[in-house]
């Protein structure tokens, strides 16, 4: 994957002159992989949103994504091969997919995730999946919310967007310490409040 990470810190200069950036919170992430296994989880308003995420700090991140981005050979070589992202058949229980999101986390690395499932056409929060709260409560992970905040949350060229990273959401706050009976819905929505007040703290 070194090809995509080489590409992706190549264009960053570009990518912010285009689309200026500025992130918050990068003390949050933890410096050191694994220490603890971590679950990035965000508010999804634009396609740039992983780019935003990969470029803002220094920790390469491996999203889970819609399995209609991969349906070229080259999107696979890129998208999978390159950037470590992996597909998902939304709404069909994909056990696959949740195979590798545990792997992922439990190799140190970051795992990203956006819960809504997909875009938010107007740029207000949607209900959370219950993947993300269903992985950690798997694996121990942590889950660090993050607020992707941009003016009528509308990503617009030349326009900046503010990238926030909120603490880490322990397996105790999240109700989700018990592997055996993990309250989902409520860790769900947990992390969607959390992201929410980010959104507030920080929007315009």
């Amino acid at each position: 994957m070194w090809l995509g990470r080489f590409l992706i810190r190549f264009f960053t200069p570009l990518a912010w002159a285009l689309f200026p950036f500025r992130a918050y919170g990068k003390e949050n992430i933890p410096s050191q992989p694994g220490n603890p296994p971590l679950i990035l989880c965000s508010n999804h308003i634009s396609f740039l949103d992983p780019m935003f995420l990969e470029m803002c700090q220094k920790r390469h991140v491996f999203f889970m994504a819609k399995e209609e981005l991969f349906k070229s050979r080259l999107a696979v070589w890129f998208f999978q091969k390159q950037l470590g992202a992996f597909p998902v058949k939304r709404g069909k229980g994909d056990t696959g997919a949740l195979d590798t999101a545990r792997d992922i986390v439990k190799q140190g690395k970051i795992m990203g995730i956006f819960p809504e499932g997909t875009r938010s056409k107007d740029g207000q929060l949607g209900r959370a999946k219950s993947g993300a709260a269903l992985i950690a409560s798997q694996t121990g992970a942590q889950v660090l919310p993050v607020a992707v905040v941009a003016k009528n949350q509308k990503v617009k060229i030349f326009h900046k967007t503010r990238i926030v990273f909120g603490k880490p959401m322990t397996l105790e706050e999240l109700h989700l310490e018990n592997p055996e009976n993990p309250d989902l819905r409520y860790a769900s929505r947990m992390i969607m409040e959390r992201i929410g007040e980010m959104l507030g703290q920080y929007s315009w």
